[in-house]
């Protein structure tokens, strides 16, 4: 038995060694070519995923405040009395668009250093800037038919378009909400 493992021994160590091709070094290299691409990728991918979350927060931050912007434009309408809408303090008229009032012309909410909106006197959060907020009252007044004797009057309901921008945590984001308030 030791002499029948010696003979193939002594056979093995006589292959010529031109008939090792070093395959396995190839082999290995290819391998590790294919761990770094993989690595490479899922590296990209959560660098990817990384700003994707971020953009959503700073979207989410974006909403909440222009929500708490609507919401004291709501509170601003029930003072008992409300200053005139004369182009001031955030307070507009819904017009024609040919109509050059002062009370018509409303800021542009696209443009981030407009003027003439209130900003939010409650402090948000991590924002980049105050959430902001201005009030259009429509023109005609709508009524309500809650009567039909000919002696009783048609209670006077208004209508109100309340707009609202929030900022992100960065000026990038920006969120425009709006919201019709009626006020008895």
């Amino acid at each position: 038995m030791n002499r029948q493992r010696a003979r193939i021994q002594q056979t093995i160590s006589r292959a010529p060694r031109s008939a090792q091709q070093g395959i396995v070094l190839a082999v290995a290299l290819v391998l590790l070519l294919v761990l770094t691409l993989i690595a490479v990728s899922s590296m990209d991918l959560a660098t990817t995923q990384e700003k994707v979350s971020g953009n959503t927060r700073d979207r989410v931050l974006a909403f909440q405040a222009a929500e708490a912007a609507l919401r004291a434009g709501e509170e601003a309408m029930e003072a008992a009395a409300l200053a005139a809408f004369n182009g001031s303090n955030g307070l507009y008229e819904i017009c024609a668009p040919e109509d050059t009032r002062t009370a018509c012309a409303k800021p542009d909410y696209n443009k981030k250093d407009s003027v003439g909106w209130v900003a939010v006197d409650d402090k948000v959060g991590k924002v980049s800037r105050q959430p902001e907020f201005i009030v259009e009252k429509y023109n005609r007044s709508k009524t309500q038919a809650s009567a039909l004797d000919s002696d009783i009057p048609l209670d006077q309901v208004e209508f109100y378009r309340i707009t609202a921008r929030g900022f992100g945590q960065t000026d990038k984001s920006m969120v425009v909400l709006q919201t019709t308030y009626r006020r008895n």
